[in-house]
């Protein structure tokens, strides 16, 4: 431990300043609130601050990026590179030190963010133990009120003098090379160190009636009790306020900005929250947390339940900015909790600890958020809204899907959207995308032209497991533009039809003139190796149709299967799902022999924005095909 005068550590950060190769930042009075922001003397610093607007991570993520610029002539590209100048930030609240080691381990899972990580790892952050403790702050509660890591160095006001620990080798050189008169501390600026730190731990007003570490086991006991969560939301503004300050939120959205030429913008990330309304909503409708207090429970099992199953820490910091922030005053963690632990109480139930989770975080390289140019060879009109597009990569390369991911396909100037890729792998050039008209994106796509240019990333996504289901009887069952994702698999197993047991399709749509792959479909009834079984909901009296009449389940009894040998793989829109699989299990087929694809809004593909959350799931890396035994049950799935 080191120490220095008041005197001196502001020399030491005009030095910083007068450094053109850094970039400075720290806290100073905005009104009387207090906010981080660049520094012109050390006289603007306020280390006596309660707590700061905003958290720091908008240096590390920031509420506008540009991830990607495009040029309709040569397509995509990484933003010019500017110089990233190391970023000092002076004046950073232990607990929104904790927050930005939780950002660290949601941006590295699976594949590392470099936008993220390039400012990140430039950085250099001079922590202050609270001098002033805002009225809504509970970090004491959270464990995050004090820490010995996660820093640079770290400042206790001493009164006249601060003590500085050192926690890394950068923050070290960086005293060593700017700071003067600085001392090694005595016993008795350690001793006052424990005594400020002791003092900092009985700060809070805000307390829990109950040991905060029991809060992943009290939320899942309390998800069913919807009165509980309309009681609790019924003031919700829907404003996301409260996630927006959020430091470990780390939702976002991507949206394209064109120039006025038309021919050249960017693709910016910007801040998103989930208790924004259409938050959840897919292009064809459908919103998987339509209501308020679904979208307000979303919020606390994230932090408390999701996160923490996933990476083995409650996400929540208590920094209070979200009670701060709430116009209805309903946003306090700690009232709702306690709330919640006294309710359940009394109903008798036992509370105990969640069992530790098994945490392992892998990261197999960087994003790559850049789309790869590439041209649609040919565009062949299935229905009014249906058009399937076969795409070839400029580069000459290989799609390289399995059966059952999907890729993001970018629109210039308008944005990018997931689609399930329709072809087999074994379809080698080019690739095939079957695409409903729905969103903007997809609307646009709609117009271009056989030689017109779009980008394509991925492909993304678990995918079917045909090497697992060769051998096995498989029972196909799509409804509607369901088709599609299981095109790819259904025409890898016919291209390899020796290598599997029976196959039986059963398709429905609503009306004859939806039958999408028609050609395909009529070719199918002349073969003998597969069993196929159309249906549609109705028939208008203009149209001829001999197949069967009536909704999906409807053929299901009009086959015989074993349900020993057989494997079903569905698809289909959401409100299909929980048919189908009654009518399956009816047939005692085993949960583990039932395969599903499944929708969201799967816009980053990689697992960061968030919209595709299923409790602990993200849809977009570990699905979109699912075995059903492993998302029974898991609330907002099916």
């Amino acid at each position: 431990m080191r120490v220095i005068s008041k005197e001196d550590f502001a020399e030491f950060v005009n030095a910083l300043i007068k450094d053109k190769s850094l970039n400075v930042i720290g806290v100073k009075a905005k009104g009387d609130k207090f906010a981080f922001g660049p520094l012109e003397s050390a006289s603007e610093l306020r280390l006596d601050y309660d707590v700061t607007l905003l958290p720091p991570k908008k240096y590390f993520f920031p509420q506008r990026e540009t991830l990607v610029t495009y040029d309709v002539t040569t397509g995509f590209a990484v933003p010019k590179a500017e110089e990233v100048k190391p970023l000092v930030i002076i004046g950073v609240h232990p607990y929104d030190i904790v927050a930005l080691l939780h950002m660290d381990e949601i941006f590295k899972e699976t594949k590392s963010d470099p936008y993220y990580f390039e400012k990140r790892n430039a950085s250099i952050i001079i922590g202050i133990n609270i001098q002033n403790m805002s009225k809504y702050c509970f970090a004491p509660q959270m464990g995050c009120a004090v820490i010995d890591y996660g820093y640079d160095l770290m400042l206790t006001d001493l009164g006249n003098r601060y003590a500085i620990n050192i926690g890394h080798a950068k923050g070290e050189e960086l005293l060593n090379k700017y700071a003067k008169n600085v001392t090694t501390a005595l016993a008795r600026d350690i001793q006052l160190v424990g005594q400020k730190k002791r003092e900092i731990l009985n700060m809070s007003k805000q307390k829990f009636d109950f040991s905060p570490e029991l809060i992943p086991e009290l939320l899942s006991k309390t998800y069913e009790k919807s009165g509980f969560w309309e009681k609790h939301s019924e003031k919700c503004l829907a404003c996301g306020s409260c996630v927006l300050v959020c430091p470990t939120c780390y939702c976002f959205d991507v949206k394209d900005s064109t120039d006025l030429s038309l021919e050249r913008g960017e693709r910016i990330r910007t801040w998103d929250g989930c208790l924004l309304e259409d938050f959840a909503k897919i292009a064809s409708g459908e919103n998987f947390r339509p209501t308020r207090p679904t979208r307000y429970r979303h919020r606390y099992f994230k932090k408390g339940k999701y996160l923490y199953d996933r990476f083995g820490f409650i996400s929540c910091v208590g920094c209070g900015r979200c009670s701060s922030n709430c116009l209805p005053d309903i946003a306090n963690p700690v009232k709702l909790f306690n709330d919640m632990y006294h309710e359940t109480k009394s109903l008798g139930v036992e509370i105990t600890p969640a069992a530790e989770p098994s945490v392992e975080i892998q990261t197999e390289g960087n994003i790559d958020y850049v789309p790869k140019l590439a041209t649609i060879v040919k565009k062949v009109s299935m229905t009014a809204n249906e058009t399937l597009f076969e795409i070839k990569l400029d580069d000459g390369s290989e799609l390289g899907h399995k059966p059952g991911q999907f890729v993001e396909v970018s629109v210039f100037g308008i944005g990018e959207a997931p689609i399930s890729v329709s072809s087999s792998p074994t379809k080698k050039g080019t690739f095939e995308l079957c695409v409903r008209k729905l969103g903007n994106v997809t609307t646009k796509l709609h117009t271009l032209k056989e030689g017109d240019k779009v980008g394509i990333r991925g492909p993304f996504g678990n995918g079917f497991d045909y090497e697992f289901l060769k051998g096995k009887d498989l029972l196909f069952v799509a409804g509607g533009l369901g088709i599609a994702p299981l095109r790819s698999l259904f025409n890898y197993v016919l291209d390899n039809r020796e290598k599997y047991g029976r196959v039986i399709l059963l398709y429905g749509c609503k009306e004859p003139r939806e039958l999408l792959f028609s050609e395909e479909m009529l070719a199918l009834a002349k073969r003998d190796d597969v069993e196929f079984k159309p249906t549609v909901n109705w028939c208008p009296e203009n149209e001829v149709w001999t197949g069967n009449i009536g909704v999906i389940t409807t053929l299901i009894p009009q086959v015989s299967f074993d349900p020993e040998s057989t494997y079903a793989v569905v698809c289909g829109p959401p409100i299909m799902y929980k048919f189908v699989i009654h009518d399956l299990k009816d047939r005692n087929l085993p949960d583990d022999h039932i395969i599903l694809s499944l929708e969201r809004r799967m816009k980053c593909g990689v697992g960061k924005c968030g919209h595709c959350q299923i409790n602990q799931i993200y849809v977009c890396k570990d699905g979109p095909v699912f075995n059903y035994s492993k998302i029974k049950g898991v609330p907002e799935a099916l």
